[in-house]
């Protein structure tokens, strides 16, 4: 297991004090390319380089308390500025959201909008900020809302009609209902936002994915899988079912975050993950997806991390821990330290 980080984490007063009230919520931070103009320049990135420091953070789920501690303990957002939201404060830093923003919990777009604003700040700095496209993104999407809080359908509802409240509980529900149908079904505004994160992310030698990838999905392609899914997100055809919907899909699969498997089952999910990531030419996978009863991990001789924590309070209320993999000098066949960021109670 890689270095363990301690930092402190502000209070939750001092948190809350500069949350989404200070993130702008105009509409024009919905526009994208949408279903007309979709081409092949619309597609999110797949592999990319980065000089520097990489942070992943695990699934979020709609809770932004927790969203504001890990990306501070991330060392990445400071104190608000008035009238201009949160600041970068990571430099080149580049940050990668596993995905898995949505449901759980009730402040979805509210960290939406949060990493939206991050993201260009980052910019400025010559860093980044991808958010990757999990298993819940695309239920949403697929207008399957099993999951979304009642605290959800009314930030929808504010969001798309600017109430939340129609009079009776029934009507409220269907038209809190409409309301997430019109931000998420494929070609609308929040689902157009989505088609612009990747499903899969190559940053130098490590791999990003929600679930995992197999070598099946390097052979079909994992720019195809990132068009697929931008393309259907914008409006487009809905993509073949074992992209997004199949147990074994990027988004679903679980083959290399089960704790305490046998030693013979994790024998082949690491012969799998060694072939899957000599085919990327790649020496790590990141992934979430399954929270971890044990934090931020690793298995396969570090050559896979799992770093969904539960920190959602939807899912574990688990204390925020977040990756991080930055360049070392010296000769070698690993130049980079991973590390584990914990905060330090």
């Amino acid at each position: 297991m890689g270095n363990v980080k301690r930092w402190g984490v502000r209070s939750e007063a001092v948190l809350s004090a500069s949350i989404v009230t200070t993130v702008s919520l105009q509409e024009q931070q919905f526009d994208s390319a949408g279903k007309d103009d979709w081409d092949d320049a619309n597609c999110p990135p797949t592999r990319v380089t980065a000089p520097g420091r990489i942070v992943a953070i695990g699934d979020l789920h709609g809770d932004i308390i927790q969203t504001m501690r890990v990306l501070q303990l991330a060392g990445v957002m400071g104190e608000a500025v008035s009238g201009e939201g949160p600041k970068w404060i990571g430099g080149d830093t580049v940050l990668v959201q596993m995905g898995d923003i949505l449901d759980r919990g009730d402040d979805e777009i509210g960290i939406l909008r949060l990493l939206w604003h991050l993201g260009e700040a980052a910019k400025e700095q010559g860093g980044r900020v991808y958010v990757l496209n999990g298993n819940h993104e695309t239920l949403n999407v697929s207008g399957d809302f099993r999951y979304v809080t009642p605290g959800a359908f009314r930030e929808s509802s504010m969001v798309a009609l600017g109430k939340a409240d129609f009079g009776s509980p029934a009507i409220s529900f269907t038209m809190q209902a409409r309301a997430r149908l019109a931000l998420f079904s494929p070609g609308s505004p929040i689902a157009r936002k989505l088609a612009m994160n990747p499903t899969v992310l190559v940053i130098n030698d490590t791999v990003f994915a929600h679930g995992g990838i197999l070598p099946w999905h390097v052979d079909y392609g994992l720019e195809k899988i990132n068009m697929e899914v931008s393309r259907w997100m914008s409006g487009g055809d809905i993509p073949p079912e074992m992209t997004i919907y199949s147990p074994e899909s990027v988004v679903w699969n679980r083959l290399y975050s089960r704790e305490a498997q046998h030693e013979a089952e994790q024998g082949i999910a690491c012969s799998v993950l060694c072939q899957t990531l000599k085919q990327i030419g790649a020496k790590r996978l990141v992934v979430g997806h399954t929270p971890q009863m044990r934090g931020c991990n690793s298995e396969c001789e570090g050559k896979v991390w799992r770093v969904d924590v539960g920190m959602s309070s939807g899912v574990m209320n688990a204390p925020v821990q977040a990756l991080e993999i930055v360049p070392r000098d010296g000769e070698g066949e690993d130049n980079v330290a991973v590390n584990v960021l914990a905060p330090n109670f």
